[in-house]
């Protein structure tokens, strides 16, 4: 229950940014910042496959305005939650 408003935002964002390229939002820096809050609530409250799929949108979004420090922090946390997860191959496939 306590989850339930950002399983709403992340499937808001996720249909909305789902489309390539460059997403009509009015601010793509605060919807920079929104993801990786959403993303980092998940994380909070133990939800690692949540927070997974909200740094990859994250990280799918920085790419698309090319926000190459944003793409690197969001591949930075990803990782990091892929070695909390034990997915080894998983994380050294992101870092490369």
């Amino acid at each position: 229950a306590l989850s339930k408003s950002l399983d709403e935002a992340f499937s808001l964002w996720k249909q909305l940014l789902d489309h390539p390229g460059i997403p009509s939002v009015r601010s793509p820096e605060q919807t920079v910042t929104s993801l990786h809050l959403l993303a980092t609530l998940y994380k909070l409250q133990a939800k690692p496959i949540q927070a997974l799929e909200s740094f990859l949108l994250l990280c799918s979004l920085c790419r698309s305005v090319g926000d190459i420090p944003g793409t690197a922090g969001a591949l930075s946390h990803l990782t990091r939650l892929l070695l909390q997860l034990e997915r080894l191959s998983h994380a050294q496939v992101s870092l490369e």
